[in-house]
């Protein structure tokens, strides 16, 4: 396969990526909120009790992604849009002479595509432990699991979707009002009609399910988009290079880089506009996640986590550039 095959093909996909990426991050913050909603798991039982230390416990997490990763996520789509302007703004003959400039933010958009990754991969660790308390929390509270299982097998036998796990959301008031229409947008319309009908369910078992199947499947969602961008960036950064590189030039077919121009151009507008729709979806996301209340927060947790990821900044983003407004991003969300 020639590299304008590979491009092709790479854009297409990061294209797709994309599209499902403010919808998965959507969904994450709607579950974080939705722990919280007014009356859910208000008894005191010991089930419940134990569910409040969890979800409080998770609170952590949530805020530390306000601060810490939403930020950097921000980021990594403007990351996007702006690189896809250098094809829509310049001319052939313009990006031929910018072409060591495109290069460095080729580079520099790959480190932070494989800083957000790692960053998101860390906060999974937690809410994979936690994952299992509230599989065994949702049990004791009652079974709500067959009628899960059941309504999530019949929403992936209707809708062609990969977030059947979404359906969580519905049974908890008020943010199944907000999770239909964000999915029914994404999916078939079986998936909103299958959501609405989960409203009956109790908001008890309903949290605790929430907290097992909803954020974890979200965020690796999301993660897979990182991954495809990162690929992107570093394959587009290998053809560059061919491009530049003074040894090759004799090598380098002019039409190559003229086609793969071309390919690039082509796609601009549509990536710019994809973008457009993950930034729609960020003021949502904010707001879902100031929702929490912060009252008991651990700061300490969040302190230790969020130096611990400057670290990683530093250790990933040689651009020096680059880490100097990833590391501005975070204590400004901080």
């Amino acid at each position: 396969m020639s590299d304008i095959e590979k491009t092709q093909n790479d854009v297409l996909e990061l294209r797709e990526q994309l599209k499902s990426m403010s919808v998965d991050m959507r969904m994450f913050s709607l579950a974080m909120r939705s722990l919280y909603v007014e009356n859910a798991v208000g008894t005191s039982t010991e089930a419940a009790r134990k569910f409040r230390k969890l979800r409080d416990d998770t609170r952590n997490d949530a805020i530390v992604y306000l601060k810490g990763v939403l930020p950097l996520s921000t980021k990594f789509v403007a990351s996007i849009s702006e690189y896809f302007e250098y094809y829509e703004a310049l001319d052939y003959n313009e990006w031929c002479e910018l072409l060591s400039d495109v290069l460095e933010e080729t580079v520099g958009y790959r480190e932070l595509s494989e800083t957000l990754i790692k960053m998101h991969e860390d906060i999974l660790v937690p809410l994979k432990r936690r994952k299992d308390e509230a599989m065994i929390i949702a049990t004791e509270l009652k079974d709500l699991k067959d009628e899960y299982r059941r309504k999530k097998k019949e929403l992936e036998d209707k809708a062609s979707t990969k977030r059947g796990w979404a359906i969580a959301l519905a049974f908890i008031p008020f943010i199944g009002a907000i999770a239909s229409p964000v999915l029914s947008a994404s999916a078939d319309s079986d998936l909103a009609d299958a959501v609405a009908k989960g409203s009956q369910a109790k908001i008890q078992e309903a949290a605790a399910l929430t907290v097992s199947e909803v954020p974890i499947p979200a965020l690796e969602s999301f993660i897979d988009g990182i991954r495809k961008a990162a690929w992107f960036f570093s394959v587009t950064e290998q053809i560059l290079r061919k491009f530049e590189g003074k040894a090759e030039k004799s090598e380098s077919d002019p039409n190559l880089k003229y086609l793969y121009y071309k390919v690039m151009n082509k796609e601009a507008r549509y990536m710019k506009s994809i973008c457009q729709v993950f930034y729609a979806v960020l003021p949502d996301v904010r707001t879902d996640f100031l929702a929490i209340p912060t009252e008991g927060t651990d700061h300490n947790y969040i302190d230790i986590w969020l130096e611990k990821q400057k670290k990683t900044i530093k250790e990933i983003c040689k651009s020096g550039t680059l880490g100097i407004k990833l590391m501005a991003a975070i204590t400004d969300g901080y």
